[in-house]
């Protein structure tokens, strides 16, 4: 009995003083002290607003009040509601955002791991064996046979005496925040490419229009020149030529046509749409073509350009992982200083199976065990030294994040500012080239001038029109730029 005593006495103490000492040393976190990064930024946009955006129209609606509402921006962006449910659907389904989602997961169970180290092990045993020792082994002649039946329970815990496993949990978690956030870069991404995806079908499909417009117009002027023809008022040469510009805007309708029917393969490889679906789904000939002058455009906010940093996903990313690179050096540093392990055991063991369950079969027994580096070649301080490293570099990673943000928004506002004048001039010119067509065939009529002034203003004018539409695309493609730019909509 005062063995027994004697034993339980040793095990509190051992436990008393490992918990007392992790409570003593617990706060001696290796973590270094984080400090965000100074980025010096300016105070606002002004010095963008002194190029003259005369085109852009501004809101006094901050960048930090704004409502994301993602429908509500796109459909005024497009004009319709079948953008946001193909988003939604690339959102989905997309093999990029799948990935992420997956990384996300993964991500999650690391953090789960690092947090199941701070809690103890509790493990059931069983054993059961028999064995017959040698007469010939020392000592001679003691040979016997005998048995060894166990069953009981295994606690063990290692405290974290210097934060490492702090440390770890640390990482782990803002690894979580930035994947998380990295999940929200790619869904932004996707929603971009499927958006200009759909703007560039768009475009197509009103350049169809223009081209099967301009087809019907000379193919009743080829019908007039070949009547002019038959009552002797014009020679052959006008109706070949008549012919032949009629042929130019068939070839140009036919590679339109392709052009038009490549992309809806291509947008639906990016909304995540199967081979079945990609060969089965019939071609949207309905998607809209009316003119895009007629669209709501959504007006850019004003805002403290500081709260990109708030809102842009990968900005967001980049400072979680260099907060989870300073964490590991703290893993690292840990790692110089001893661990201590305490195990304990309780349960009942047996010589025969008969006999396990007797009342006097329990054991139990409990450690404390040190374990200290004393010579690894420098592989621990060399360890510590990649850790510092790999922070400097994600440090260094922050801030050329952080420059490509607000490149990439001075990069869409001086885009826009470009669409949108030269839009304007586009459509100047798209207007006195309907002037010069009517003048160029009053004077052809009127026996002024050849049909080479004609078919010169039906050439120019149906390029025009393509020119407007591809411009329209750009200013277009522009703001969705400037939506990812800024980290999403701003409505």
């Amino acid at each position: 009995m005062r063995v027994t005593v004697l034993h339980r006495a040793m095990w509190l103490a051992t436990v008393s003083i490992g918990v007392g000492l992790s409570v003593v040393i617990s706060g001696c976190s290796q973590i270094p002290a984080y400090q965000a990064p100074s980025t010096p930024l300016p105070a606002d946009w002004n010095g963008l607003n002194k190029t003259e955006l005369t085109h852009i129209a501004l809101t006094p609606t901050p960048l930090s009040q704004a409502s994301l509402n993602e429908a509500q921006w796109w459909h005024a962006l497009s004009g319709d509601a079948q953008l946001y449910a193909l988003i939604e659907e690339a959102r989905a389904h997309n093999a990029d955002a799948q990935l992420a989602k997956i990384r996300l997961r993964q991500a999650n169970a690391l953090l789960q791991q690092s947090q199941a180290a701070r809690l103890p092990q509790l493990n059931g045993t069983l054993g059961l064996g028999r064995t017959q020792s040698s007469d010939q082994a020392y000592p001679q002649d003691q040979g016997a046979t005998f048995g060894n039946f166990s069953l009981g329970a295994l606690l063990s815990y290692e405290l974290d005496v210097w934060g490492k496993v702090e440390a770890a949990e640390q990482s782990a978690q803002a690894n979580v925040n930035a994947s998380q956030a990295d999940e929200k870069a790619v869904n932004l991404s996707v929603s971009a490419a499927v958006a200009k995806a759909y703007f560039n079908l768009q475009a197509l499909n009103q350049n169809l229009l223009l081209a099967q417009q301009t087809i019907q117009s000379r193919t009743e002027t080829l019908d007039l020149r070949q009547t002019q023809l038959d009552y002797g008022s014009v020679t052959p040469l006008t109706v070949y030529q008549a012919q032949s510009e009629l042929a130019a805007v068939q070839i140009a309708l036919h590679q339109l046509t392709e052009q038009r029917n490549l992309q809806w393969n291509a947008l639906g490889v990016l909304v995540g749409r199967t081979p079945q679906a990609l060969v089965n789904t019939p071609l949207d000939k309905t998607l809209q073509t009316q003119n895009a002058q007629t669209f709501a455009m959504p007006s850019i906010p004003v805002g403290l350009p500081s709260e990109l940093l708030q809102r842009r996903p990968d900005i967001i990313a980049a400072e979680q992982r260099l907060m989870a690179a300073n964490a590991n050096i703290g893993v690292a540093r840990a790692s110089l200083y001893p661990s201590i392990s305490l195990t304990g055991f309780l349960g009942l063991k047996s010589e025969s199976l008969s006999h396990v369950f007797d009342s006097n079969a329990g054991a139990w027994n409990a450690s404390a065990d040190v374990s200290a580096p004393i010579f690894d070649g420098g592989q621990r301080q060399a360890q510590v030294a990649l850790t510092q490293a790999q922070q400097q570099a994600q440090l260094v990673q922050y801030q050329q994040t952080v420059r490509n943000a607000f490149k990439e928004v001075l990069d869409a506002l001086v885009q826009i500012e470009g669409a949108q004048q030269q839009l304007a001039a586009q459509q100047r010119q798209v207007e006195a080239l309907k002037q010069t067509l009517v003048l160029a065939q009053t004077r052809f009529d009127g026996g002024y001038s050849s049909y080479l002034e004609v078919l010169d203003a039906q050439r120019s004018m149906f390029s025009a029109e393509l020119t407007w539409v591809t411009m329209r695309l750009n200013d277009t493609a522009a703001r969705v730029n400037l939506y990812k730019a800024l980290g999403g909509s701003w409505l």
